[in-house]
């Protein structure tokens, strides 16, 4: 990440003073990108199960490979796992299919190798939104949690008063 500084200038009493006028970020970019599966298997709250690429022998000039990822989900998101499926289930990009099998509470994304950059894309975007709600609930709790001992000292307050 880069960042630029300008506009020195000298006050009159001598101090040196620096005004920001701009600043410019950099991205870091990833000099390898990560594969789906490697994105997958760096997430802690998944367990992968396994993976499979597939090619087409009867049209070999096609050259089209296909890519299965099998995976479940662990830690504080099998806990969330329903809202999980929710947001695979509301709908996916015409190039990715992620499958949900509900009876172990698995998932199967499946994929065109030229497809990847979209599944993972994809992947990213699910594992974001959920994330984020996680997150909502948590702050939620707490707010709760403190609005209902302010009503609690509220009323031993008015009690107290009333005596």
């Amino acid at each position: 990440m880069t960042a630029i500084a300008s506009n020195h200038s000298i006050s009159t009493q001598n101090n040196h003073i620096f005004s920001f006028q701009s600043v410019i970020r950099n991205k870091t970019t990833d000099q390898k990108s990560l594969s789906a599966y490697e994105w997958l298997s760096e997430n802690e709250f998944v367990q992968l199960e396994g993976q499979g690429t597939f090619g087409f022998h009867n049209f070999e000039a096609a050259n089209k490979q296909f890519q299965a990822i099998y995976f479940t989900l662990k830690g504080d998101l099998a806990a969330h796992y329903a809202f999980f499926r929710g947001i695979v289930l509301a709908g996916q990009p015409k190039e990715v299919y992620l499958e949900n099998i509900h009876e172990n509470r698995s998932f199967t994304l499946k994929f065109y190798k030229k497809n990847e950059a979209v599944a993972k894309e994809y992947l990213e975007k699910i594992f974001r939104i959920v994330n984020d709600e996680i997150r909502f609930k948590q702050v939620l709790r707490k707010v709760l949690i403190n609005q209902e001992k302010h009503r609690l000292e509220e009323k031993l307050l008015f009690n107290e008063l009333s005596h």
